[in-house]
């Protein structure tokens, strides 16, 4: 149709314009075709047509650099003398590397940070979050080998040579740092102890001494409180290497924040006494929150909810058959129950009372019974069971859900949950998981809290979370995030309702060189968050100075970020104002010095050889890097990778045919003015 009008307009046109009689017939059927063009064009493009065409993108392959920032790279250096050669040479290479290649840089010690400063001041070295970090920042690109630049000791996360194997055909360049010749040391490689204790109970303390070249002598252990020698213990070396625990017992006669010290006296020779001595803290408790779980009878649920609690020092959990209870429940802080109320065990004693309860629904509840106590859920119409996976509300705002448990629910194995379309939840309660039949996400409760009958309730509907845990467990090695789920519900449920206008909130253990930071929350009289006051904290360490900060409005309440502190136990006062009156709360919390980086001060080349050997890199040491510019470049799998991408564009918005338009319309009306044809 465009042919047809654009060929009817240029003829009708040209075929008896007297104003261009003296114009040859060829200039005619010239100016005709350029008519013809131009309105063919324009008339093809008021349908909008499209242009698919193909481009191709060159992607060079990716070198990542990453430095080691640990303190122990400078052990027995020069640090000077050694951060200025090693930037020089690691400068140099990338230089080398950087027409070839796409080369980034980052430093490591707990974390992996993009920069290039490197401060060695690090407290701990997490080798294998380098790689795993790596690998989820280049994912899917063209990621050609890694060069990490470190001693190869590691204290904190697994060991990388896991990682480094799920990198495929990603070579490491290993550069080896430090020293790898031993010298005569003792130091505590490891403390092991509660972070709770309960007053007047006594708790255990296993010490790991480690010692490097200390044959045929001894030396004296001492655990220290306020300076004073709680006990002494002697131990022997008689091997070149070796790790002996000695174990204390002491008991808990102070509530609070207690610092505990441990000392090893030095050997004749010993190359450091830096790491002979290391601090811990235990938080001394009053007493352990009683819970009861009571049941309907024996299942496998009951002994999962049971790990998940007791594996917290902060409860003591008691477990009964529903045929065996006849205690008090006002005894307890919370009462857990399972397939309860049943036909046979109403125990509507228990639900009827103050005391906060959970509540797991399965195949054995009684569901006319359950609705009757009005537990904030009510399930009517039950007509049999069916099968349901669970999927988080991303609304619910009563505690903080992992990101690992929600990313496995959906592959979680569906529990057992009554069918039914009846579901009613009370106007207080939230729900934090919904149910999820096959693919379908319905608005069926399965986890939700809240209050009813003046009291907290909780319920849980569906038998099965034995086997979530049992499922986590066999994917990850641990059951950390379902256990993390079910302490947060009872964590919830017990927790005694804070009705002051103001709160404080922060960490009760910081590791050295970690940021402290607090948050708190102001409330007026209608119990809304108000920042429109200021609040300021006084901190106090163990050598009485005192610091003072304030706080900053974040969105509806305040935040503190105090920076990092040397290690002790401090104390703080955080105050304020509120309806005239000053309110204060107080705490304390603790900074371990962790001495990590000063434990192990041997480099660790062989850990550096494997890394590269299992990938097939290569390591060097820093004298020789010179040679990894031409070892990277002969690998051939290091190559460009060209990307192919389909692309869509209006053809109207392609420029050369404005201007092609232009000329067709330009040249024809330059002719006829010129010939007399205007």
């Amino acid at each position: 149709m465009c042919i047809l009008l654009a060929g009817f307009g240029a003829y009708l046109l040209y075929r008896k314009d007297k104003n261009l009689s003296e114009l040859s017939s060829t200039w005619k059927r010239i100016l005709g075709a350029f008519r013809f063009l131009s309105l063919f064009f324009l008339t093809f493009l008021l349908l909008e047509p499209l242009l698919e065409y193909t481009k191709s993108k060159v992607e060079k392959p990716i070198l990542v650099i990453a430095q080691d920032s640990s303190e122990s790279i400078l052990n027995k250096q020069d640090s000077l003398a050694f951060a200025e050669n090693l930037s020089d040479k690691i400068n140099k290479l990338r230089n080398e590397l950087a027409s070839d290649y796409e080369v980034v840089s980052y430093t490591f010690g707990k974390e992996l940070k993009e920069e290039m400063n490197v401060d060695f001041q690090q407290k701990t070295t997490n080798l294998s979050n380098v790689f795993k970090e790596i690998q989820q920042r280049y994912y899917n690109r063209n990621l050609g080998g890694i060069i990490i630049a470190s001693d190869g000791i590691y204290n904190k996360g697994s060991n990388p040579i896991y990682e480094v194997e799920k990198l495929k055909q990603v070579p490491v360049y290993s550069i080896a740092l430090g020293d790898t010749i031993a010298q005569k040391d003792v130091w505590i490689d490891q403390i092991i102890h509660n972070k709770l204790a309960y007053k007047g109970n006594s708790f255990p303390i296993v010490v790991e001494i480690a010692s490097e070249k200390i044959i045929g002598e001894s030396s004296e252990v001492q655990l220290i409180k306020n300076g004073k020698v709680l006990e002494s213990k002697p131990i022997n070396f008689s091997k070149e290497r070796e790790i002996k625990q000695i174990r204390f017992e002491t008991k808990a006669n102070q509530t609070g924040l207690q610092k505990y010290t441990v000392t090893v006296k030095g050997v004749k020779g010993e190359s450091t006494l830096i790491n002979n001595t290391q601090s811990f803290y235990v938080d001394v408790l009053e007493s352990k929150q009683q819970i009861l779980l009571v049941a309907n009878s024996p299942h496998p649920d009951v002994q999962a909810i049971k790990s998940a609690i007791v594996s917290n020092e902060n409860y003591e959990l008691k477990v009964e058959l529903a045929e065996n209870f006849s205690g008090n429940p006002k005894k307890y802080g919370m009462i857990i129950t399972h397939n309860l109320p049943s036909a046979q065990y109403p125990m509507k004693k228990m639900f009827e009372s103050k005391t906060p309860t959970l509540s797991f629904l399965g195949n054995q509840t009684d569901f006319n019974a359950y609705n009757s106590l009005k537990q904030g859920l009510s399930i009517s119409n039950v007509k049999n069971f069916t099968e349901a996976g669970a999927y988080f509300n991303s609304k619910y705002s009563g505690f903080k859900v992992s990101g690992g448990l929600i990313n496995s629910l959906s592959s979680f194995r569906p529990l057992q949950v009554p069918f039914s379309t009846q579901y009613q939840v009370g106007n207080s309660v939230e729900v934090a998981f919904y149910q999820r039949i096959g693919p379908a996400k319905t608005n069926y409760p399965m986890l939700g809290f809240g209050t009813a009958n003046e009291k907290k309730v909780g319920f849980f509907v569906g038998e099965g979370i034995w086997g979530w845990r049992l499922q986590e467990y066999a994917e990850n090695g641990s059951s950390q995030f379902v256990d993390e789920l079910l302490q947060q519900a009872v964590q919830l449920l017990v927790a005694k309702e804070d009705k002051s206008r103001f709160k404080v909130s922060g960490k009760s253990n910081y590791e050295l060189g970690e940021k402290v930071q607090f948050d708190a929350e102001v409330y007026n009289k209608s119990y809304e968050l108000d920042n429109s006051g200021e609040v300021t904290m006084k901190l106090i360490d163990e050598n009485k100075k005192e610091y003072d900060y304030q706080f900053s409005p974040q969105g509806d309440a305040y935040s503190l970020d105090a920076g990092q502190l040397s290690s002790g136990s401090y104390s703080y006062k955080a105050t304020t104002i509120v309806d005239g009156k000053s309110i204060a709360k107080t705490g304390e919390f603790s900074i371990n010095s962790l001495g990590l980086e000063q434990k192990n001060t041997q480099a660790n080349h062989q850990l550096l050889y494997q890394l590269s050997s299992v990938t097939g890199g290569d390591m060097v040491s820093l004298e020789d890097i010179n040679s990894f510019s031409q070892s990277i470049r002969d690998n051939k799998n290091l190559a460009n990778v060209i990307y192919q991408e389909k692309e869509i564009d209006d053809l109207i918005d392609l420029k050369y045919i404005f201007f092609l338009l232009l000329l067709l319309l330009g040249v024809e009306w330059f002719v006829r003015k010129r010939n007399g044809g205007y």
